[in-house]
């Protein structure tokens, strides 16, 4: 007898579904990141229209009525149409816009704004910070709020194709606050990169924890863009996928694929401490490159890049990890990009030189 549990479906029509359509990208997100998205709709509506100004700021609250009691806030229930206008005020919102209401700041100026926010006692609020002063709006996702100023992603409200650089800037801050040390790759995660790293045991599928790490901070940056994990080739899952829906030039729907990310971890030990040949890494990353270009062609895509996490006793750097793949890579027009994940926040500050290097 079928299975039925799922709501009068089957599990197997469910897959058939989403391999055929698509998971959308939303699903799985983080609530920041939904509200990150619902966010850039609402700015690509309102400049479409010719909206301008100064700033708009955008609170995320998970305790959206009892904040806005709290502040007095004057409720705006239809502003997710993309009807009224949006700058120089300071909107709290629920992740989806389907609640939101505008804070009383008669300020104007963006250090007022900020000023303002945390003097309500919402800088701690997940924040988007929008400037209109150039023309095309230019976007600040603040996850931790307006209390920690420096970690800030950028947001592209453009529609237009990603480039390597603006990619590999996204992947470099993800590194440098999610897993360049043990300590942040714990931080707010049920699942760590790393079982034990004083022994450099990694967890046992430290690849997959750093696809669904990245696969929503890309998602809440590049939300002018779908993003797909484990999309189903005849060559096996891409880990990652960047696309956009278009129209042919017979006006036919269409999808273009952007980028395809490969992830590999490199590791010497396993996670019950065994010691990893040296030839097994070798290997991964041959087959990373081989995996980059495979799922490429079958996608039709634009771009490839394969992303390996060094997490290696050794840091044994660039050329000597893509020594063997680099022509191979240069030829088939993969890009190679390594990070190297430390075992301790010591071993961190060691490689960063701080006091010969003169930073303070």
């Amino acid at each position: 007898m079928a299975d039925y549990s799922y709501g009068g479906v089957t599990a197997q029509e469910i897959l058939e579904i989403t391999s055929a359509v698509g998971v959308p990208t939303d699903a799985g997100a983080s609530l920041v990141t939904r509200f990150s998205r619902r966010v850039s709709n609402l700015i690509a509506r309102r400049f479409s229209l010719g909206e301008s100004g100064n700033f708009s700021i955008f609170l995320h609250s998970e305790a959206v009525l009892e904040d806005a009691q709290q502040q007095g806030c004057e409720e705006a229930p239809l502003l997710a149409n993309g009807v009224d206008p949006v700058t120089d005020c300071v909107w709290l919102s629920s992740a989806s816009l389907t609640a939101v209401f505008r804070l009383p700041t008669p300020q104007t100026t963006i250090p007022e704004l900020f000023a303002a926010v945390r003097g309500s006692g919402l800088g701690d609020h997940p924040a988007i910070v929008v400037d209109w002063r150039q023309g095309a709006p230019l976007g600040q996702l603040y996850r931790a709020g307006l209390n920690d100023f420096d970690n800030a992603e950028q947001i592209i409200f453009e529609d237009l194709p990603i480039g390597s650089q603006d990619l590999k800037k996204v992947l470099d801050r993800f590194y440098e606050q999610s897993l360049r040390t043990p300590s942040l790759g714990g931080e707010g995660h049920a699942k760590r990169v790393w079982k034990d790293p004083s022994k450099g045991e990694p967890d046992p599928r430290p690849e997959e924890t750093i696809q669904g790490r990245l696969l929503d901070v890309l998602k809440g940056v590049f939300t002018r863009h779908e993003l797909r994990a484990e999309p189903v080739t005849p060559d096996g899952r891409a880990d990652i996928i960047i696309y956009k829906r278009a129209l042919s030039q017979n006006n036919l729907p269409a999808v273009v694929h952007e980028w395809v990310l490969e992830l590999k971890a490199l590791t010497d030990t396993t996670s019950t401490g065994n010691p990893v040949p040296s030839s097994t890494v070798t290997t991964a990353i041959f087959k990373g490159v081989e995996q980059a270009q495979a799922y490429r062609i079958q996608l039709n895509a634009i771009n490839a890049v394969l992303c390996c996490y060094d997490m290696r006793k050794k840091d044994a750097g660039d050329q000597q990890s893509f020594a063997h793949v680099v022509d191979i890579a240069a030829n088939e027009n993969i890009h190679l990009w390594r990070w190297y994940l430390y075992r301790s926040t010591s071993e961190s500050r060691s490689a960063k030189d701080l006091l010969n290097s003169g930073s303070g």
